[in-house]
């Protein structure tokens, strides 16, 4: 008797002086399992009781659930299992705090059920008096109750949030108008804009309004009535309505067929003809001179000639020949000295041109500006002494050919293909004429 006495006096002593900060997890099964914190008693062996505690779980991240739960732990009643045989002593010290029903003895231990209001009290108890002990089961009505609340919430809340899901698809957030693929150089303006969206309000798409179902086929055929619009595409992307089009083709982008036709620039022999429209009217090895026809602008449908625009190209001979005299004298021109003259000039005023120092010269002329916030412009001019001397010509014949064919391809512009050269030479009074024709196919059209 007199170690229960003294086992109740430990518990007064000390129940200043132990914090507990006990959180009850709800589990699966409905059962609550108490957490303590704080310093472990030792046991007489000198080791530290541990007690496992339940990691918490998603709903104690919620003040509601965690004041629930407080509310909850003060009725009812507390199911405890004290582990090991020596469990049945502690039976006489919990009789002194508050009334234990329901003993149950047993290999494992004892397990009781005791007030819920007096759990502290028995805790720091058992603390004391290193018991080995864990809560079973939390009973009674007003705890039930409780934990279905804090069930229901949750429960309801997920429901708020599946419903939510389902209904934020059907509003319209956003309405995107837009020029579709190949409507280059064309854009939207403001009262196109605004028919579009006025003509999408009648099927009831507004930002921000509830629209389960959209009539797209419907839209679009709406869209296609308007003036000037040659496509219309209406598309809904979750809670986005898209929607592009593209206007008529001005007259700017019409190809008018007048029927011309594709006629010769040059005077050739025909080689080649590509038709990319049209009807061929020569064939290979006629002779064209410049404004003949070379593709009509028909196609023939049985009897009935077609307008249509005539394209093509048409390749043919085209000779190209250069006649050059070459003196048997030539007459070389040689500069024998230079003098510079620099002259300034204000506001653009053009300066007097320099008398010569030379009897026979070339001049050249040129202009340097000073910047535009200077109104200053430097001449200077260039006399070059000239003189002019004779000498036998020493060129071959080849090299008077070579010089000729040279001159005429540098004339070309257009690309060419050499078929081949021909050459002529002709003597007379004081030198040689030489003539070079050269074959060549090339676009005549």
């Amino acid at each position: 008797m007199s170690k229960v006495i003294s086992e109740v006096c430990i518990l007064s002593k000390r129940r200043k002086s132990t914090e507990l900060d006990i959180e009850n997890d709800n589990l699966s099964d409905g059962l609550v399992v108490e957490r303590r914190t704080g310093k472990a008693a030792k046991n007489k062996g000198g080791r530290q009781s541990e007690k496992k505690s339940a990691a918490p779980s998603f709903s104690q991240s919620f003040g509601y659930t965690r004041r629930m739960r407080k509310i909850s732990s003060s009725f009812g009643f507390t199911g405890i299992l004290v582990k090991g045989r020596n469990g049945v002593k502690a039976l006489g010290a919990l009789s002194k705090i508050c009334k234990v029903k329901n003993v149950v003895i047993s290999d494992g231990g004892v397990s009781f059920e005791v007030p819920s209001k007096h759990r502290r009290e028995i805790i720091a108890l058992l603390d004391n008096l290193c018991y080995d002990y864990k809560i079973i089961r939390v009973s009674g009505a007003i705890p039930f109750a409780i934990n279905l609340l804090a069930r229901l919430g949750f429960a309801a809340g997920a429901i708020c949030v599946i419903i939510g899901l389902g209904i934020y698809p059907r509003f319209v957030t956003s309405i995107n108008v837009s020029m579709a693929d190949g409507a280059y150089g064309q854009t939207v303006d403001n009262a196109l804009n605004a028919k579009i969206l006025g003509i999408l309000s009648e099927y009831g798409a507004k930002e921000g309004n509830w629209l389960p179902a959209l009539d797209c086929g419907g839209v679009e055929k709406r869209l296609l009535a308007l003036e000037g619009i040659s496509y219309a595409s209406v598309q809904r992307k979750g809670t986005h309505i898209e929607v592009a089009v593209r206007r008529e083709l001005s007259n700017d982008y019409l190809v008018e067929i007048s029927g011309s036709a594709v006629v010769s620039k040059k005077t050739a022999v025909v080689t080649r003809v590509i038709v990319e429209g049209g009807t061929a009217a020569v064939s290979y090895g006629d002779v064209v001179r410049p404004g003949d026809s070379l593709i009509d602008g028909y196609v023939l449908y049985g009897d009935e000639k077609l307008d249509v625009e005539a394209r093509g190209l048409v390749y043919g001979k085209v000779y190209h020949k250069k006649t050059v005299f070459f003196s048997d004298v030539l007459s070389v021109t040689e500069v024998t000295a230079v003098k510079r003259i620099t002259k300034l000039s204000m506001f653009g005023i053009v300066p007097k041109t320099p008398n010569s120092p030379f009897e026979h010269y070339e001049l050249e002329t040129s202009v340097s500006n000073l910047g535009f916030m200077l109104p200053f412009s430097i001449y200077t001019y260039e006399f070059r002494e000239v003189k002019i001397t004779e000498r036998p010509n020493e060129l071959t014949e080849e090299e008077m050919k070579a010089s000729v064919y040279s001159d005429i391809v540098s004339e070309f512009r257009e690309p060419l293909k050499v078929l081949d050269v021909y050459y002529d030479t002709a003597h007379a009074d004081g030198g040689v004429y030489v003539t070079v024709t050269v074959e060549a196919e090339e676009i005549i059209s």
